[in-house]
């Protein structure tokens, strides 16, 4: 390679760098400005075994939760959770870490086949996602009397 062409490498990679940084930024910006969105963090199995609080994006649609990860290249979500797989759900108030933080609620969500979901999201969020819970369509939800 001659000393010409390193610096046109380089500059490439830079540009190709700040492109990548600009789509997830926007990906982020068109997920949140939907409506119906929160923010939420969900306590993740990873492929090796473990497990992590992983922060992200809830979605409320009409049948379904949706949840993106935060600050990934992936335009569906990765958590998909449907209203007639929701079995139980339980809310528990967390208090905040520092002293000028906010409360939060811990939401786990048990589904059918016995798997479990846990999320954290704030009081606002808290209140309307179950505001959505307990608005579900008649005949949408298994074992719906209606």
């Amino acid at each position: 390679m001659t000393d010409v062409s390193i610096p046109i490498l380089l500059a490439v990679i830079g540009m190709l760098i700040v492109v990548l940084a600009l789509a997830v930024v926007a990906r982020q910006l068109v997920v949140s400005r939907q409506r119906g969105a929160f923010e939420c963090s969900i306590h993740r199995r990873s492929l090796v075994g473990g497990s992590s609080w992983q922060h992200g994006l809830m979605r409320f649609g009409t049948d379904r939760l949706r949840w993106f990860r935060a600050f990934s290249m992936r335009l569906r979500p990765e958590v998909v959770l449907r209203r007639s797989e929701i079995r139980e759900v339980s809310r528990r108030r967390l208090a905040a870490q520092l002293p000028e933080g906010e409360d939060c609620y811990l939401v786990t969500f048990e589904l059918q086949g016995g798997r479990t979901l846990e999320a954290i999201v704030d009081l606002p969020s808290g209140a309307a996602l179950n505001a959505w819970l307990e608005a579900a369509p008649t005949g949408l939800v298994r074992g719906d009397a209606d």
